[in-house]
């Protein structure tokens, strides 16, 4: 008598019952699901359209940084360097000029990058031309008049970054250093950053001064610029942060459907066209490791029954071998059964129904299934 077959199915948790191809084999069945995700965009916003940086090569410059081991030349040189190498270019028009030269007084900067489109290597390329020790004096009333005629020219916001410590050496003229930059930034969108290494009490006022002459200037110590990066950066460009949630799909493993493994006549040997889907199996019981396997053998009836019985169980061994040997998926977790000729799935008169009967039901079961 045939005896009825119960195999553990325990997909419980599918969508939906795939209709699979005895060629497919095995198949991962998966489902689409939304998940709240918190998203964190930063943007950088420019501030100003150009920059201009007024450089101090005075004799006065040799002097030490107070509470640093390094020179004021030396200190406004590898400031600069440090921050050309990592500012972001927006889009500026740049130039850097030094102001405490004898060409000075007729009323030209020394153009070390001559105003144009900002190129970071070309940029720092000019920095490290620039002397490393000062001389002459220190014109800064001069170095202000001449810069009229470069901001003269320039559209939306300029910022001049200028490295000083307040010393004068004055020319004739009736105006001073301050009444110049109060003239420049009425008659143009212009933000003055004095990076100030003034030590005397004068120079300092003077320093200023003439930072407030608008509300977008304003004068830094350079013992704070070297310690503190983000000046210069908050001068030429704004961190912009934005934080929201949306939501994403996400694709879940829900379980995993197999199609019967075929095989040859009065074999157990596994057919190397189930290489590639025993492996998906594999790769799928590694990443889920409370999920298990049942296997189960059966025969055609051709041949004596006590036969196919062990035929069958050989058949479901081999299976167990290849997930065990090739990919190391504990035994425990694969329950083998066998039932030789009974219960066929086709008709035992044709040879395409034979075949259909010689094969191992696959069923994979998820361990939190009730």
């Amino acid at each position: 008598m045939r005896k009825p077959i119960i195999l553990i199915l325990a997909i419980t948790a599918l969508v939906s019952f795939l209709t699979i191809s005895a060629a497919q084999a095995f198949q991962i069945v998966t489902r689409e699901m939304l998940e709240k995700e918190t998203v964190t965009e930063t943007d950088l916003i420019k501030t100003a359209d150009n920059f201009i940086i007024l450089f101090d090569t005075s004799s006065s410059s040799n002097e030490m940084v107070p509470g640093k081991s390094i020179t004021k030349i030396m200190a406004a040189k590898e400031q600069l360097k440090e921050r050309v190498a990592w500012l972001p270019n927006l889009g500026y028009k740049a130039g850097l000029y030094i102001y405490t030269h004898n060409d000075t007084l007729t009323g030209t900067l020394k153009e070390v990058y001559g105003m144009q489109d900002f190129d970071r290597d070309r940029f720092a390329a000019a920095v490290d031309g620039l002397p490393e020790k000062g001389t002459g004096p220190t014109m800064l009333q001069a170095g202000l008049s001449s810069l009229r005629s470069v901001v003269a020219g320039l559209s939306g916001r300029t910022v001049v970054i200028l490295f000083t410590d307040g010393t004068i050496n004055r020319v004739r003229g009736p105006k001073s250093a301050l009444q110049i930059a109060q003239e420049i930034s009425g008659a143009n969108d212009v933000c003055f950053y004095l990076i100030s290494s003034a030590t005397e009490a004068a120079n300092a006022q003077l320093l200023g001064a003439v930072a407030k002459v608008n509300a977008c200037s304003r004068v830094i110590p350079l013992a704070t610029f070297i310690d503190n990066p983000t000046y210069l950066s908050g001068a030429l460009f704004t961190v912009k942060t934005t934080v929201y949630d949306r939501l994403v799909p996400i694709i879940e493993v829900v379980g995993f459907v197999a199609n019967d493994m075929l095989f040859d006549f009065n074999s157990d040997a596994v057919r190397g066209e189930y290489t590639d889907k025993l492996a998906m199996l594999g790769d799928y019981l590694q990443k889920n490791p409370d999920d298990f396997v049942v296997a189960a053998g059966f025969t055609d009836s051709v041949g004596d029954e006590e036969y196919n019985l062990v035929l069958s169980e050989r058949r479901a061994a081999s299976f167990k071998d290849q997930l065990v040997n090739n990919y190391s998926i504990d035994a425990n977790r694969i329950v083998t059964l066998w039932y030789g000729e009974l219960n066929p799935k086709a008709d035992n008169t044709t040879e395409e129904g034979r075949q259909l009967n010689r094969r191992v039901e696959v069923a994979v079961g998820l361990g939190g299934a009730n």
